[in-house]
């Protein structure tokens, strides 16, 4: 049975730091100029004891209710405090107890029993098909509640567990408006990806960026094997469990809330390119490799040949300096809203909540918006004393404008001297008239203006093409539970989760896809649709005898999915629609094509939560998964875990600890699986693209295409987990540090095979992969006392990641992959980039010349050789990741910010293979410091580099990328918060409970050594990353 913990005294320390912020608390405020009342007082005297061991609290805080007026007992419990007339209310509060309010009358000395609070230990904790206490919990579950996640100002709620939770790696894909972002829990476990498997309200889902932030009550990650076994074949990356906002905690009331918030986006942290000057400089030394035949040739006649024969306009220009902004004229600000109203009501045995929302962002680049509806419904409801059902149900209706694909890469590469718009014959612009690709510019004669590049338009790109996907997504249960006794409880949910998904794209006669299709439009359309149901049936006993406690769950659980897909495509059609007319496009270019799949998941689970004394814990579980996928023989595997808990703070030698309030130790061992197997690849497959020829006539025919692995079966991750969860000092800090070893294998890759075989590869269990690290999680309430609260949270990550073995082998490298024994999966493997090899250096020894770059001869041998000279260089999964948050509220004012970090991060940079590429010589380049310029007759100054090498002459090791691994370590400001909440003495004449003003900022600043678009998305491609951005939130808060 649970013992409630017997207080203390405090540590003489404790006690004068906590009176001591208490009173500068008091002078703060007075500081600020916050009144406190002057007339006709009153004195109350009083003690403030523990009610349970009757001992005097000092540092309690006592404060007249609706002022800013208060005290702090002292070290006896006393206190004395001037109150206006018997009307007034006494708050009383410490850290540990709970808050009491008591209305003076006419009394004159007022003595206050506080009770203990263990809200922390004894708050409940959501874990797969059920609750737990949190003080009983045995693995690794950690979580975010709604204030953390509606506070970061985020429109995705995937976004707001960046930096929050220990062992979660959050980031951005590429920063375009409906790409999401990607979660990886305890690093990378599988070759073919290690999302997380997802749950909303009992219902499983691929991610859930679909809902509204406001709707999510908490979010749990259940990041060990022992915690996650539960759910068995689909775990091995980790479970997020999203919980949705039930009915209001008031009896018998209706609430109200409306949240908003208005933003605006402004492009930021914009990499510096070469100025007008800088490039001229460059462009000019980018020839001098093919004219050194021509030592005799004069400065002028060397500048002819840079310019060409066809480009009296961009001579011009070039000499000139007359150069176009293309930052400015593809770059705008763009917005961002979210409008949320709730309804809450709790009436006798019923509740529900109703959330609807509307959520619109718009980008940084032209025809770029997100526009999301949002509905939530919770209801539940006591039938009688036996039987109770309910329902959830979110639904989300979306249209995400995703803008051209190609127009940023084209405007932040173009020559700064090309402008977008048509000549007149005098050679001036025609401005609003676009011309399509103004590197091959022409006079309305056709004669050549510039012949330099055939980079397109961007603002043609923008203007002509269009990405437009409408979504419609759902998840939604019923439940009935019957309760025959009040230890006993039979529960039956069907579930239902759907994404319907349409995505159509057109692209115009002047665009880039345009005009390789014959200056024609092409347009394509797909479609996705996929279904999934779930029917658990489960049983539950909760059941205490004496010092015994028992929870036990009995599972049954039957899973299908069904996917249909469609997707059509044309090209030369004869109109610019902007739409994604298929039909309308030659019917030779017609390309149509569907798939269908289903597949069905069999489950059975069992779970025993055991208690002794409240402080010896056992978790037992196991789940049993039979799929359609495998073959026979394969279809059933088992998922075991077993996890143990010691409370050592329940023990006698901790019992009286003044210092430690908590203490426990976990370890835990489980067995979870992924299912990635896709459909019928345990079947051998067919194709109709082969022909027979019967007299001349064709026929089409079947051929098998694939070869059939029948022994495929589930990846299998095993784990230890051992944890220490503390409390110090009333619970005044708090935190978990964890230590994980996890080992997946059988995991699936494409193995090739001999030729003679006659099939080129075969899906295979036939590698292994070990993440283990540390976690260390840290809570701190800092001040707490009537005037000023403040708390910090901190995490910290440590994940090594390393492939044990490929095909059955431990010494075998697969380099063609980029796999490699003992390394990280994401390893990069290239040269090492040298620098430049200098005047006088014997570059001719390695076929080289003066001016190339130089490519490390790692095994001293005096040669380059693939096999022999490159190396690791690093991976683009972080060393380790952390975070900090902090809240801190003075009186009706609060402030919050978050961290986030990620350090030891290489990534390939695709940014820096087109901005930094000194073999192409006509595009726009990244404003490097120097490149290298041998000693000429042409009239180019001299430039000794070590960084990049000479234009155009850059030597054979330069294609291989080397010079593009870039640190993409950083520390982001996610957010940084200031609010008012009006005051209750004006809310009530309103009939209001809360208004909150707000301001918030998000991503103000951000310090890494990147200087491409942003670390967080480094290894973006080029065409659809984008800049990044600060958004600046205007919000509002009202509850009623």
């Amino acid at each position: 049975m649970a013992q409630s913990v017997p207080r203390k005294p405090l540590p003489k320390w404790l006690v004068e730091m906590t009176i001591q912020s208490m009173r500068w608390g008091l002078v703060f405020l007075l500081g600020l100029g916050l009144s406190i009342t002057s007339f006709a007082q009153e004195v109350i005297t009083g003690t403030v004891v523990a009610s349970d061991e009757g001992e005097p609290i000092p540092g309690a805080s006592v404060l007249l209710k609706g002022t800013t007026t208060g005290t702090t007992t002292d070290f006896d419990g006393n206190y004395s405090i001037s109150v206006p007339d018997g009307e007034a209310v006494l708050v009383f509060s410490f850290i540990g107890y709970e808050k009491q309010e008591i209305t003076v009358g006419n009394r004159s000395k007022i003595d206050i029993e506080l009770v203990s609070s263990l809200t922390d230990l004894e708050s409940v904790v959501v874990v797969g098909y059920g609750t737990m206490k949190k003080s009983d919990v045995t693995g690794a579950i950690a979580g975010v509640d709604s204030d953390l996640i509606t506070e970061r100002g985020t429109t995705s709620p995937v976004q707001a567990l960046q930096g929050s939770v220990a062992g979660v790696q959050v980031s951005n894909s590429t920063g375009r408006l409906g790409d999401g972002f990607n979660m990886t829990i305890r690093g990378n476990n599988s070759l073919e990806g290690s999302e997380p498997l997802y749950v909303v309200d009992g219902v499983v889902t691929n991610n859930i960026d679909f809902l509204n932030p406001n709707d999510i009550a908490k979010i749990e990650v259940l990041k060990d094997a022992s915690s996650a076994a539960i759910y068995g074949s689909r775990a091995a990356g980790g479970v997020v469990i999203v919980e949705t906002k039930g009915g209001t905690d008031i009896p018998d009331a209706t609430t109200f809330s409306f949240d908003t918030f208005y933003g605006v986006k402004t492009p930021a942290r914009l990499p510096e390119m070469m100025s007008l000057e800088q490039w001229r400089d460059y462009h000019m030394s980018a020839y001098l490799g093919t004219t050194t035949n021509r030592p005799d040739m004069t400065p002028e006649e060397y500048e002819d040949v840079v310019l060409g024969p066809n480009n009296p306009v961009l001579a011009e220009r070039f000499n000139n300096l007359d150069g176009f902004d293309w930052y400015d004229a593809v770059l705008r600000n763009g917005m961002q809203t979210n409008n949320h109203l709730t309804i809450s009501h709790r009436s006798g045995a019923s509740t529900y909540n109703i959330g609807v929302g509307y959520q619109k962002e718009t980008g940084t680049l032209e025809q770029e918006s997100l526009d999301k509806y949002t509905f939530n419904m919770n209801i539940n409801q006591h039938i009688n004393d036996k039987f109770m059902a309910g329902a959830n149900m979110a639904l989300s209706h979306g249209t995400n404008q995703r803008g051209s694909g190609n127009a940023m890469q084209e405007a932040f590469r173009l020559n700064p001297f090309l402008s977008p718009y048509a000549i007149d014959e005098n050679g001036d612009e025609i401005v609003g008239e676009l011309f399509p690709q103004p590197g091959k510019l022409t006079f309305p004669n056709g004669d050549w203006a510039a012949n330099k590049t055939s980079t397109y338009n961007p603002l043609l790109e923008i203007a002509n093409s269009s990405d437009d996907t409408r979504s419609l997504r759902g998840v939604g249960n019923a439940y009935l539970q019957y309760d025959p006794l009040d230890w006993l409880s039979l529960k039956s949910t069907f579930s239902v989760g759907f994404n319907n998904n349409r995505r159509g794209r057109f692209w115009g006669a002047q665009t880039n896809t345009g005009i390789n299709n014959g200056n024609l439009p092409s347009s394509e359309v797909s479609y996705y649709n996929n279904m999934n149901t779930t029917w658990d049936n489960q049983l539950n006993i909760n059941k205490s005898v004496n010092d015994h406690t028992f929870n036990f769950l009995a599972l049954q659980s039957i899973f299908v999915d069904r996917t249909e897909t469609a997707n059509m495509s044309s090209t030369q059609q004869p109109f610019e629609t902007e739409f994604y007319n298929v039909g309308s496009g030659l019917q030779e270019t017609y390309n149509l094509g569907n798939y269908f799949s289903k597949s069905q998941l069999a489950s059975f689970a069992l779970r025993l939560n055991y208690s002794y004394l409240d402080k010896y814990l056992v978790t037992v579980s196991n789940r049993w998964d039979g799929s359609s996928l495998l073959s026979e023989g394969n279809k059933w595997q088992a998922f075991p875990s077993v996890a143990l808990g010691w409370r050592l703070n329940k023990e006698a030698f901790l019992a009286n600890s003044s210092t430690v309030s908590d203490l426990k130790l976990r370890l835990g061992y489980g067995t979870v699986g992924n299912n990635n197997v896709g459909p019928y690849r345990t079947v051998n497959a067919l194709t109709n693209q082969t022909y027979y020829d019967f007299n001349g006539t064709a026929a089409n025919g079947w051929t098998q295409n694939s070869i059939a692995n029948k022994a495929l079966t589930w990846e299998k991750t095993k784990e230890i987990n051992i944890g220490v969860d503390f409390g110090f000092i009333m619970n005044r800090i708090t935190g978990s540090v964890d230590y994980y070893n996890r080992l997946s294998d059988n995991l699936l890759v494409t193995q090739k095979l001999p030729l003679e075989i006659g099939f080129s590869d075969i899906a295979s269990n036939a590698a292994s992969v070990r993440n283990k690290g540390v976690e260390v999680m840290l809570n701190t309430i800092n001040v707490e006392n009537s005037m000023v609260t403040w708390s910090t949270t901190f995490t910290f990550t440590k994940n090594t990641n390393s492939i044990e073995s490929l095909y059955g082998q431990s010494e075998v490298d697969d380099v063609g992959n980029g796999w490699f024994i003992g390394e990280s999966i994401d390893a990069h493997y290239n040269f090492i980039y040298d620098g430049v090899w200098q005047a006088g250096e014997d570059a001719a020894a390695f076929n080289q010349t003066e001016g190339q770059a130089k490519a490390r001869d790692v095994n001293n041998d005096g040669a380059i050789n693939p096999n022999d000279d490159r190396v690791i260089l690093g991976s683009s999964n972080p060393s380790w990741t952390g975070g900090i948050i902090s809240n801190l509220q003075v009186g009706n004012f609060d402030m919050n910010f978050s961290v986030a970090t990620q350090q030891g991060v290489l990534a390939y940079s695709d940014f820096h293979s087109n901005f930094t590429n000194v073999g192409d010589r006509g595009r726009q380049k990244l404003a490097i410091p120097s490149w290298y310029v041998p000693e000429n007759t042409k009239g180019i100054p001299a430039q000794v580099s070590n960084e990049y090498p000479q234009p155009r002459n850059e030597g054979q090791y330069w294609g291989s990328g080397m010079a593009y691994y870039k640190d993409a370590s950083f520390v982001k400001i996610n957010n940084i918060g200031v609010g008012y909440t009006l005051p209750e003495t004006l809310l009530s004449r309103a009939s209001l409970k809360k208004v909150r003003v707000y301001v918030n900022v998000l991503n103000p600043f951000t310090f890494t050594d990147y200087d491409g678009w942003d670390p967080e998305w480094a290894q973006a491609s080029l065409g659809i990353g984008r800049v990044s951005t600060i958004t600046t939130q205007f919000g509002l808060s009202v509850k009623f």
